[in-house]
């Protein structure tokens, strides 16, 4: 006999098929269903930019609608009280299972919120990318695009907009989009940050636990954003796969986590000469000669996008597993990548609901990411996390989310320890100059 709860999700995922069914066959959108289901609750389920710790009444997919601040009594980034609880198992890889698929309702566009820093030194593990050689300075939010499909896509698709955080006062050093990816399913959305590499540096910290690497002593691995760059953080997001899921090489200064795969796509950091800072996305075995002039490197799954081409395989339905899935086998769940654009001085970071690592390719590219990594997936392991002092006086912490409903603590990171590896930004110094992609 179903429990209340399997009749809930019996529900929801029958309202997600009326909506897909009407929009398959030209109709509108109903009013009403402006989320996906979600095997959450549908209150939950909101999708949301970053936005300012107050909330708003404003419907979800309306702008001006904002993301609650972390619950103080839900520190633990757990499943809301009135949502099922998930397993909290390991994100996949071709070869292996991962935590449960989960759902959430399509992208709102709410007013930014603040982050505040200063600036500070690189380290170790870090990458601060400054213009290309031989291109000129680009403008910084990067240019709107067209939508993918005007069928499925909202009045946000395309536009970037400048974030506050990270500005301290200045030009804006991260902006936002939306895109809708998939031809008739409306609820499939992608959140895309741009970060302006060279006014913010990304550095790579291992966890506690992950990457497994016995040789690594614990005090070089405290999965804590190091307390001198604090000042200046801006935002955490997450890193790769478990080790035991595809064995995907980690290197952070001298530590070796793991060794690098040739065939696997890879996230490198360079601090050296005339590639000084530069960030490259690429196949390990076209990068290797570069390798003793990086600080910093992460394995993934292959590459998403490769010279502004998606993987010749990503269409291959027979083999989806190449980019992961959920412990049920299902492709269609919450995802993160990792982009460069052309010139090297725009990194994407994008992550979205109910996508199959197609949906994040095309969104990577069209967003501008001629080279794309597909990072951790599934909910409780995807996460970009805005930081800040709510008020003179505060504690760094988490002040908003990219989307809304997602797993954190409110000072993991900067006093909680992570047992995943992670990357973060911070708020350069100066502008770089000189660096290649």
């Amino acid at each position: 006999m179903a429990t209340g709860d399997t009749r809930a999700r019996i529900l929801l995922r029958g309202a997600a098929l009326a909506t897909w069914l009407v929009s398959a066959c030209g109709g509108a959108e109903p009013a009403s269903s402006t989320h996906a289901p979600d095997d959450r609750s549908p209150s939950a389920a909101s999708a949301a930019f970053p936005s300012s710790a107050s909330s708003s009444s404003s419907s979800p997919g309306s702008p001006g609608a904002h993301l609650a601040a972390p619950d103080e009594n839900n520190a633990s980034g757990a499943a809301p009280p009135s949502s099922p609880q998930r397993a909290s198992s390991a994100s996949g890889a071709p070869d292996g299972a991962t935590a449960p698929s989960t759902r959430a309702a399509m992208g709102a566009t709410p007013a930014p919120g603040g982050v505040q820093g200063g600036p500070a030194a690189s380290s170790p593990g870090t990458a601060t990318s400054s213009p290309g050689a031989g291109s000129s300075v680009k403008a910084f939010p990067p240019p709107s695009f067209a939508a993918v499909h005007a069928r499925t896509a909202k009045p946000e698709d395309g536009t970037w907009t400048p974030l506050p955080e990270g500005a301290a006062g200045g030009p804006p050093v991260l902006a936002r989009t939306t895109v809708h990816p998939h031809t008739i399913k409306p609820h499939v959305y992608v959140h895309v940050i741009a970060v302006d590499l060279r006014r913010v540096g990304l550095h790579l910290v291992a966890g506690t636990l992950e990457p497994e690497a016995k040789e690594i002593p614990a005090e070089r691995r405290p999965g804590l954003v190091p307390a001198a760059d604090q000042t200046d953080l801006i935002a955490v997001f997450n890193g790769g796969f478990m080790a035991r899921h595809g064995k995907y090489g980690m290197r952070v200064g001298a530590d070796v986590f793991l060794p690098p795969r040739p065939d696997a796509c890879t996230v490198a950091l360079y601090q050296d000469g005339a590639q000084d800072g530069a960030v490259r996305i690429g196949v390990w075995s076209e990068i290797e000669a570069s390798a003793p002039r990086m600080t910093a490197f992460r394995q993934t799954p292959p590459c998403l996008v490769s010279d502004g081409a998606l993987h010749p395989n990503i269409e291959d339905a027979t083999r989806p597993r190449r980019w992961s899935a959920a412990e049920n086998g299902e492709v269609e769940i919450r995802r993160s990548a990792l982009g460069i654009d052309a010139s090297g001085q725009v990194l994407f970071y994008g992550s979205g609901e109910w996508i199959t690592a197609k949906d994040l390719a095309t969104a990577m590219k069209a967003a501008g990411a001629v080279d794309a990594a597909q990072l951790d997936i599934n909910y409780s392991y995807t996460k970009f996390l805005f930081y800040g002092r709510p008020a003179p006086g505060d504690p760094l912490q988490v002040v908003s989310t990219l989307i809304q409903d997602t797993k954190h603590t409110k000072r993991g990171y900067v006093a909680s320890a992570a047992e995943r590896d992670f990357f973060y930004l911070k708020r350069r110094a100066t502008a770089g100059t000189g660096a290649s992609k």
